[in-house]
This record gives structure tokens, sequence and C-alpha cells, in this order.
């Protein structure tokens, strides 16, 4: 019985062996699809008949036409290279008109002079077919995007022709001796006509998956093939240049590689069952304090922007600073839907009696922004002179394609809010519905088709969308760059690591790791909470958890934090200045807040402007136009130092899952920080 049980144990082991050391990979094999490519050729010809079919017109130089091709494709991609080899068999047919015309002067009896000019119309119409294999090696820029290059030879498996020649003016004139207006007409296989056809084969391909495995794909393509050789065996010239565009479907063949891993056997130890219960722990962000038992010291050194080495104190300045946020004048809607949105906070009577925008008290434009009808509708009671327009617009795609009906029936939700909520006189306002807004967003996204689904609202005076301004505090912390030596530590049986900022009871988690934990661990003092750059002092602690999840302190220390208000600085901030989809352009309505910023300018002033900009778009090319934001913006402006930098989408503003978060992304922040001596004021 004690052998039995000793082989079950083993044997239960080696499954749990081979349970946990079997990979499974996906390996694609070849890929394999059928292709339709419409495509326009221009033939360069230089006969005046083809050989040994008489004609007497001049000399053709080229053609046109336009057919296709229909072919089979077959793909083998490198693991290692981003390289893959395609091979396609195809039959394209090639189609041709010449035409050439020619006056000559003939004799004409009923004239004076007794001769008159004709036109006569050289006619040759072409078809061929051509069987034939293309090889070519494609590179891949990403996993979808690939540019290819290569070679098609071909076989012309038919061909035929069309000849005649027409006397096309004067109307009373005939060829002689037939007394015909048509002559030289020819008709059949095209003779001399070369049996192999070559040509060089450029392309570009972008593959759209069809299948949430990425094993079908659609793969839209463009691409031009110029000729090597000449259709016709005589010494003529006859060559066609092809473009094409079409798309493949394409199958992928995949293969399942089963791989097991080697791991060192060793024989098992039977150890006696214990019952062990396992400590409960806090899974979110912000962890409990921990109390030491042991102390354990680390070394913290703080360095500022240029790299030196500083005293070990965090400095807090705080600046009392003016905000300015600037009006999005749109109102978004739900697909297919007139109903406002239940992100705007619209009002009853009793709170709309109560409602002031100097209460309003946001640090976020997005949610300053969602009061928008209610600034909108308090501007208007202040302004009774005012107007406004109201332009509803749609996707222009799906249930809202052409549905102006729609459009109007958002306006109008927007015109009844005013007009029953705050009284609005509803001739004071103007309602109108269009597709697709006068400057829409990019249509072939979901992005663009939420930002397009909106009313725009414009008025007569400028004043009704003045940015909102309000006061708060700000802060930067000098120091910011924080390093911390854990060299000293025992980081033995360590399953994972915690860096945590704490004072009182507040922590929050700065950096995590795995076993490994580097000798020196870098932070920033931006990333610890204001609630904590409160107090007078900050613990840092390095808390490890070992296999059986147990937690406990590896090192701690303590950091002074020394709050310094700023009494001698003055601090403007702008947000936003916002900008259309794509675009760099400074709107007209930005011009209030340009000539405030410029207002506020001294020579002690330091100017940051700092470009920013949503999600579309590729990484790169998203860091250059918010630069170029941030330019354009600070050709307004003179000052003794003037900072501008592009973030792109790498420091995002506001969450992008809502339009008017990827609209206020689109932005320059301005900051205009003013030291003002008193002694000279």
């Amino acid at each position: 019985m004690k052998l039995l049980f000793t082989f079950l144990v083993c044997l239960y082991a080696n499954v749990i062996y081979a349970g946990d050391t079997t990979v499974v990979k996906q390996q694609v094999l070849w890929k394999a699809g059928g292709s339709i490519f419409p495509s326009l050729y221009r033939h360069l010809v230089d006969f005046s008949s083809l050989p040994s079919i008489p004609s007497c017109g001049p000399t053709f130089s080229n053609a046109q036409g336009s057919l296709g091709s229909i072919g089979l494709d077959f793909t083998y991609d490198y693991e290692t290279m981003p390289i893959s080899l395609q091979s396609r068999l195809d039959i394209k047919g090639i189609p041709g008109t010449f035409y050439e015309q020619e006056k000559i002067l003939i004799d004409d009896p009923f004239s004076i002079p007794s001769y008159t000019t004709a036109v006569i119309g050289y006619n040759l119409s072409t078809s061929l077919y051509s069987l034939g294999l293309s090889l070519l090696g494609n590179y891949r820029i990403d996993d979808k995007l690939s540019f290819g290059a290569g070679m098609r030879l071909g076989g012309i498996v038919s061909s035929a022709f069309e000849q005649w020649e027409k006397l096309e003016s004067p109307s009373n004139a005939v060829f002689i001796p037939d007394n015909t207006r048509i002559r030289n007409e020819f008709s059949g296989p095209i003779p001399f006509i070369s049996s192999l056809e070559a040509g060089i084969v450029i392309n570009a391909r972008y593959a759209l998956p069809l299948n949430e495995s990425n094993t079908t794909q659609l793969i839209p393509e463009i691409g031009y093939e110029f000729p090597v050789s000449d259709l016709l065996s005589s010494s003529q010239t006859w060559q066609v240049q092809t473009i094409r565009f079409g798309f493949s479907v394409v199958y992928s063949y995949t293969r399942e590689d089963t791989y097991i891993v080697p791991l060192e056997t060793k024989v098992p130890i039977i150890v006696p069952v214990i019952a062990i219960t396992n400590p409960s722990r806090n899974q979110v962000e912000m962890k409990q304090n921990l109390t030491s038992l042991i102390q354990s010291p680390i070394k913290v050194t703080l360095f500022d922007t240029n790299g030196r080495q500083v005293d070990n104190v965090i400095n807090i300045e705080k600046k009392v600073a003016r905000n300015m946020f600037s009006i999005i004048n749109y109102v978004f809607f739900d697909s297919s839907s007139a109903d406002i949105p239940t992100r705007y906070k619209q009002l009853s009577e009793k709170e709309k009696d109560k409602f002031s925008i100097d209460q309003i008290r946001t640090d976020s434009a997005i949610n300053l922004y969602h009061n928008v009808l209610n600034i909108l509708g308090t501007r208007l009671q202040s302004k009774p002179d005012a107007t406004i327009n109201l332009t509803g617009t749609n996707s222009n795609n799906g249930t809202e394609a052409n549905n102006i009906a729609l459009s109007k029936k958002r306006a109008e939700a927007v015109k009844n809010y005013l007009v029953n909520t705050w009284n609005i006189d509803p001739k004071r306002i103007n309602v109108d519905g269009q597709n697709l807004p006068d400057q829409p967003s990019r249509v072939n996204t979901g992005y663009g088709e939420e930002e397009n689904r909106r009313v725009e609202i414009s008025s007569n005076d400028p004043d009704i969308f003045l940015p909102v301004k309000y006061i708060d505090t700000s802060f930067r912390v000098i120091p910011n760059d924080i390093r911390i030596s854990t060299d000293r530590l025992n980081k033995e049986n360590l399953k994972k690591w915690e860096l945590r900022a704490i004072t009182g009871n507040q922590s929050v988690v700065l950096k995590t790791g795995d076993s490994f934990m580097d000798d020196t661990l870098r932070t920033f003092a931006e990333n610890i909470s204001d609630d904590l750059l409160n107090s007078d002092n900050l613990d840092l602690k390095i808390v490890g958890t070992d296999n059986s999840g147990s937690e406990k302190i590896l090192g701690e220390t303590s950091i002074p934090v020394k709050q310094i208000v700023a009494n001698k600085n003055k601090v403007e901030k702008y947000n936003l200045i916002t900008f259309g989809y794509n675009s760099s352009a400074v709107d007209e309505a930005n011009n209030f807040i340009i000539q405030d910023v410029k207002k506020n300018i001294l020579n002690t002033s330091v100017l940051t402007l700092t470009g920013h900009t949503d999600r579309t778009g590729a990484a790169q090319y998203n860091r250059a136009l918010s630069l170029r934001r941030a330019q354009e913006i600070s050709r307004f402006f003179t000052a003794n130092k003037i900072v501008t930098e592009g973030r792109g989408f790498d420091d995002l503003l506001f969450p992008l899952s809502l339009p008017e978060g990827r609209f206020y992304s689109r932005t320059v922040r301005i900051t205009v920080d003013t030291y003002i001596d008193e002694e000279k004021k």
C-alpha cells in the first residue's frame, strides 16, 4: 500500500509538471486567397499599322483601356523578419482603343477653288488576355501596412483586333475605287503577337481583419506595373503600363505547436499537511500605514531639474492662480437621439434661481462645460438684446444619413430648455438643421461620428461665450527627483514589493515590482498627492510580500516637507484655447483670451505654452501637431521668456471617452508666471 501511495504521488506530480510546462503556440504557416483588381492601361506604341495589315494612316502613339484581373494569392511570412514572399497567379484582360486623325486635300469639282479638306479617322481596337505569375517581396511596416516589389511573367493566351479607316468629312466624299466612306476593314488575331510578357511590379497593401482571430483578412491594394518587354515580336514597339487598385481576401493557415519546457526534476518530498490561514490584505491603491517592528533605514537623495544633488527637504511652493476656462459652443448628442444627454446639468425652477456662474467651483474644464446650457441661459438673461443661432447636425451615417429632421429636433431640444427653464424669449433663438457640421471631424472613425452629432451655438454678442474665471491655489514641488538606495535591503524570498508614501493615515503606492528590485529606485514628488504634501513630514516605506503572502517593511525613511507661500508671484492660467480636428489654426473666438494674456505679461513674466492633442493618429505626428499649436499661439505674444512645448497625447488632459473630452484635449494651455518686486512696484 505504501508503494502504491508513493507511485500515485509521483504520477500526480508528473501530471502537474506536464500541465504547468506545456506551452501552445499558434504559428501562421502561409496565407492563401483570391484577388480582384480593376485596372487602367496605357499603351505606348510606335507603329502605323499592325504587321502585315494594310493601313494608310499615320503612326499611332498611345491608347487607353480599362478592365482588370482576377487571381489566386499565396503568401509566406517570415517570423524573424518583417518580410513576406508573395506569389499571385492571375489572368489579366488588356483592352486598347487607338485613334489617329489626318487632314488631307481632295478634289471637289463643286467648290471654288476645286479642292477641299477631308478628315480621315484611323481606328484600331485591340483585346489581349495574359496568364501570368507574379513573385513579390513585401516589407511589413506593421501588422497591417506593407509595401512590395517584384516581377510579373506572363504569356498571351488570346488576342484580337479590329481596324477600319473612316472618311469623317466632308459628308459627300467617298474613297475610290470602292466609292465607300470606310476602307481597310480588318479583324482577327493580332499578327506577330509575342508569346511572353514581363513587367516590374510595385504595390502597397493594408490588411483589415474580418474575424476575431485575424485568420481571415480583407487586403485593399494599389499597384503599378512597368513593362520590360514588347507585345509584338516584330520591329514595332508596343508596351503597356498598368495601374491597378482592388482587394484580396486571404485566409491564414495556422499550426498549433506544443512545447514542453524542461524543468529540473527532484525526488518529491512528502510534507505533512498544515492548516494555514492567509492574512487579509487591502487590495486598493490606497494602502494602510504599516508600523515598523524593526527599524531598517534607507538612504534617500534629492536632485533638482539639472541633476544636481540638493538638501533632503521637499519644498512645496504654493501660488494663488487665476484660471480662465474657454467654453466649447457645442452640445453633443447620442446616436439617433434628440434628447439632451444626462451628463449636461439641467436645472429645475428652484435650482435655476440659485444658480450663479461665480459659484461654480471646479478644476476641470469638462465639469464646467457640462453647465454650458446654464451658463448660456444666465448670460442671455443678462444680455436682453443678444440673439443666438442653434444649428443641429448629424453624423450623416447609418440611420442619421441625410436625416436633417433629426438635426432640427436636436436644436429644438436645446431651445426648449432655454425657453422653459431660463424663460428666454423664443424669438431670440433661431433654429436650423443640416447634415455634417461645416467643419466636421474625420467621418471614417467612430470618434468622428460622435463629434459630428451636435448642436452648434453662435451669437451676435461675443460676450455670451466669454471664458469663465475662478481663483485656485497651484502647487510646485521643489525638488522633484527622488532616488532611494536599496542595495542594503534584504531582498530574498520576495514575490513583489511596493514603494509607499505615507503621512498620518494617508498612504499611496508610488512604485511596484516583482521579485527583482533595482539597487536605486527613482520616483518623482509630483506623483505624490496634494493631501500628502500638505503635511510637514513625508514617510517613504518599501513593503515586501513574500511567497506566503505576508507583508513586511524592508526599509523606511522620512523626508521633511516645507510649505512655502509665494506671495511675490502672480500666476495666470488659461485653460483652454481649443483647436479643431487636426488643426493648428487660431480661431477668432480665442482673441479675447489672447488679449487677456497680453495684459498680464510683465518684464518678469515667464510665459509657458503647452500644446496637447487627443489620441487620434500616430504619437509622433501628434507631438509635432501639439508643438505647432503652441508655436502658433506664441506668435501673438512678446515676453522676456517664452517656453513652448508639445506633449501630444503623452500627457492626456481629459478622458477621451466623450467627444467634449477630445475637443478639450486639442488645446494649448497658457501659464503666465510673474514675479512681483514689491519695492520696485
